[in-house]
């Protein structure tokens, strides 16, 4: 799908004025990334303010752009840190699947993105499709649908399925399912219904050319 750094146990304190170690640096990106997600979501992109940022942050505005050039780059961070949770979530998902089973995995696959998706669509709408900032972005870069695109060719390539092109194929399932949860969440649907469903859909789709 946000403080001062613990002390360690054996590692001296930080002195005064020293550069931050890497596991402050880390703390600090977090907590931006953290800060303007939740910012983003409240109030929109363009309302917020990289002020507002860092004071949700709790840190200097100075150190915001010790990270990021400006906001259009912490924009793009968080829709990369969006997009890779996506994958590691389906990837989790997966692998708890046998790895010859195919329909299993994009079952587990399409489990796990809408349940995510459906969770967090206020942040996915905020950093993709806000009205100042929205842009056409090549879907079949984004690492979740990288993750399918790779086990569609997978698949295809053990006979499983019938694929003419795993990329555009990966696309187009993510934009129709896209599609179909926002459906539901627009018309106040049960939300609970559209996985099984989609589910269904992909299982035809992979086999159309049989």
């Amino acid at each position: 799908m946000p403080s001062s750094t613990p002390r360690i146990p054996g590692r001296p304190a930080r002195l005064a004025g020293a550069p931050p170690g890497p596991r402050q640096r880390d703390l600090r990106l977090t907590g931006l990334l953290d800060a303007a997600a939740a910012l983003f979501v409240e109030q929109g992109v363009a309302a917020t303010s990289i002020e507002d940022i860092a004071g949700r942050a709790g840190v200097a505005k100075g150190t915001f752009y010790h990270y990021f050039h400006d906001r259009a780059a912490m924009l793009e961070a968080l829709r990369k840190r969006y997009s890779q949770h996506f994958a590691d979530l389906v990837e989790a998902a997966m692998a708890a699947c046998g790895p010859q089973d195919w329909d299993g995995r994009l079952a587990a696959w399409t489990r796990a993105t809408v349940k995510e998706y459906l969770a967090t669509y206020p942040l996915h709408d905020a950093i993709f499709h806000d009205p100042v900032v929205t842009q056409r972005c090549v879907i079949s870069e984004e690492a979740f649908v990288v993750s399918l695109a790779a086990l569609l060719h997978e698949g295809a390539a053990h006979g499983a399925w019938s694929i003419e092109n795993p990329v555009s194929t990966a696309a187009f399932m993510f934009h129709g399912m896209h599609g179909l949860l926002d459906e539901a969440i627009a018309t106040g649907a049960d939300t609970a219904m559209p996985a099984e469903c989609i589910i269904r859909l992909f299982g035809r789709l992979v086999r159309c050319g049989e």
